[in-house]
């Protein structure tokens, strides 16, 4: 059998939109077929460069995304310094809508917007022909976004700061005890 098949059946995923299944089941199901190369598939779901051309064209555009969004967020920090990673990508589009979502105020709608730029983005890699390899990893890309958005939870963010509010907190006093004990 081969992923031509298997991509056919596969459920539409629209983002934000239900998650059918994980990536890893996704996987499983792509094993032993041909047309897919499952290093590639591996390469593209870790967020590292694979041997196709959709793989290395997609972490060429996500460093750009977080080169722009650890500078923005930089930016509103005094005395942090960003090293951006290399990358051979300059897409003033993609700056320009990568901006704009981070200019949004809302946390939850400001990485929604991210999320959306990545999905455009994705699909603007992969091409027209929707039986291609490159359609198989835009799907896994749009599952891992799909799975990232359903596991963002009001709960958790609050956790998620409360956390970090007690780990600066320690490190402030433990800091403090350090200067006492100098003095």
């Amino acid at each position: 059998m081969s992923a031509t098949y298997l991509l056919a059946s596969l459920p539409t995923l629209e983002l934000g939109g239900e998650v059918p299944f994980s990536v890893e089941e996704l996987r499983r199901r792509f094993e032993g077929l041909t047309g897919v190369n499952l290093n590639d598939f591996d390469a593209v779901a870790s967020g590292t460069s694979g041997s196709h051309p959709f793989t290395v064209a997609y972490l060429n555009a996500l460093t750009e995304v977080k080169n722009l969004t650890a500078a923005f967020r930089a930016s509103k920090w005094k005395d942090v310094r960003v090293s951006e990673r290399s990358s051979p990508c300059c897409n003033m589009d993609l700056r320009r809508k990568i901006t704009e979502a981070m200019n949004i105020q809302n946390p939850l709608e400001m990485e929604l917007a991210i999320e959306a730029v990545r999905w455009q983005m994705i699909d603007e890699l992969a091409g027209m022909d929707y039986f291609s390899e490159a359609k198989v990893y835009a799907y896994v890309l749009k599952l891992q976004i799909n799975n990232r958005l359903a596991a963002l939870k009001i709960e958790a963010g609050k956790a998620a700061i409360e956390d970090f509010i007690r780990a600066n907190d320690l490190q402030v006093a433990n800091q403090a005890e350090q200067v006492a004990n100098q003095g």
